[in-house]
């Protein structure tokens, strides 16, 4: 591979930007462009790399070249930055994603670690808490549920009815004091969701208290990315909750926006991205993100957009 690579290269420039490459029956095949075009057509630069990458004997058909180059233009469109276009954009969308972003789902089985939910303001933790709490309790495994957001105002009230409504009781814990005491509560390893403050990125001390709740509670961190926000602002949040501590993100919002740029910028940071928010619907409002479906969202939202402008 490292091989076809230099032959794209030397033949397309040092600045060539690799679009694709995969194992074929009889070697490997990398498909490039040059990265500044001139006055030549991307079919003229592909077809070049596909001369000297031929390995194989097989060949770049015009319509894998229409392909890439409407995946570039859809995640264009999505507001992904540049240089993640060129690693997604494929004629294979799919597998692009598969290959570079990460999926996962929640586990809840006996003495699992404690899943709290952290970010910014207005992120969807309370509303995602309440959505994972109904699943659990429909499975016959109910939560403990415990909240830090006492500053938000009807914050803590908006949970409680919910948590209410399931017949569960709602933990308030003020400080690591009482966080403790709450975490005492959890009986026969059930399972512990946490509703967390909204984490200001920008404030010094905001590593440090995710770090303490991490620490306190020895919970896993879930970050809940709104979807439709500014790309390059989401992958400097992201950054900060990554140093913190967190490894999975919840995409919240999805059904309620166009452009879904920022949240592959969060899912390139790092984060496992595991599922989406689809309604304010409590007891089915959360869906398993897989790659076949964030590649059939972005499509179809630039699709439908360009159907009805």
């Amino acid at each position: 591979m490292k091989d076809a690579v230099r032959k794209a290269r030397a033949n397309l420039g040092e600045t060539a930007l690799i679009v694709s490459e995969r194992i074929v029956d009889n070697g490997v095949e990398v498909v490039a462009r040059k990265d500044s075009m001139g006055n030549g057509s991307i079919e003229d630069s592909v077809q070049k790399v596909s001369e000297v990458s031929n390995d194989s004997e097989t060949s770049i058909y015009s319509e894998d070249i229409q392909k890439i180059s409407r995946i570039s233009d859809i995640l264009r469109w999505h507001r992904v930055p540049d240089a993640l276009i060129d690693v997604f954009s494929s004629a294979n969308f799919e597998a692009m994603i598969a290959r570079n972003i990460q999926f996962g789902s929640f586990s809840f089985s006996q003495a699992k670690r404690p899943l709290a939910l952290v970010g910014t303001a207005g992120a969807g933790k309370s509303l995602s808490v309440a959505k994972l709490s109904s699943r659990l309790v429909l499975a016959g495994n109910p939560p403990l549920v415990i909240t830090t957001d006492r500053e938000r105002a009807g914050g803590i009230d908006q949970l409680a009815t919910h948590t209410r409504r399931l017949g569960l009781p709602l933990i308030v814990a003020n400080d690591k004091k009482t966080l403790q005491q709450a975490m005492a509560q959890r009986r026969n390893n059930q399972p512990v969701l946490i509703d967390t403050a909204p984490v200001d990125p920008y404030d010094e001390n905001a590593l440090a208290i995710l770090m303490e709740l991490e620490l306190v509670t020895r919970s896993e961190l879930c970050v809940v990315v709104p979807a439709g926000y500014d790309s390059e602002e989401t992958a400097d949040v992201a950054e900060l909750f990554w140093n913190a501590g967190a490894r999975m993100m919840i995409v919240s919002r999805l059904d309620q926006v166009r452009r879904l740029g920022n949240i592959i910028t969060a899912a390139a940071c790092g984060l496992v991205m595991t599922e989406y928010g689809v309604s304010d619907n409590c007891h089915a409002g959360l869906e398993k993100m897989t790659a076949r479906k964030l590649a059939a969202l972005l499509v179809e939202k630039a699709e439908d957009y360009e159907k009805n402008r």
